[in-house]
């Protein structure tokens, strides 16, 4: 169901940070969304950023125990992080958000050692955001783009 801009979305009732275009898009999410609103609860009143949420559905994804059929072609550790290639300042930045990531992810995985098997918070953080500076939104906000390998 497409939205227009003037039409309002719901929200999880139990969050209140998910948004849904109506009941049946909200059930149809509700398996992905269900460990997130979790997580989301638990931080309440102050939510993480969107990457923060990103790599919380991607390490959920990980941990399950059937690989879609895209990560039997291409996993997410597949992909290079270019961690060499970061500034100082973006290395600060994504040690700051794995840090934010572990107080996020504390509502559904209480120690890191129950993350998927060799899972580097601050090299999945290189892996998933790409920040670029010289774009905007219609605000005039910088924002980040993301590549979920298999959402």
């Amino acid at each position: 169901m497409a939205v227009r801009r003037k039409e309002k979305l719901m929200r999880c009732s139990q969050c209140r940070v998910a948004k849904y275009c109506g009941a049946k898009c909200q059930k149809k999410a509700w398996p992905d969304h269900k460990r997130e609103c979790k997580c989301l609860k638990s931080c309440k009143p102050r939510y993480p950023p969107d990457s923060v949420r990103l790599l919380g559905r991607v390490v959920v994804k990980l941990m399950e125990e059937t690989p879609s059929e895209s990560e039997k072609l291409y996993s997410f550790y597949d992909l290079e992080s270019n961690i060499n290639k970061l500034t100082e300042d973006k290395k600060e930045g994504l040690r700051q958000l794995a840090v934010t990531f572990q107080l996020y992810i504390r509502g559904e995985i209480q120690d890191v050692s129950q993350l998927p098997p060799s899972f580097d918070i601050f090299e999945a953080f290189a892996k998933v955001s790409v920040t670029f500076g010289i774009f905007a939104n219609a605000l005039h906000q910088p924002f980040t783009l993301y590549f979920v390998v298999d959402p």
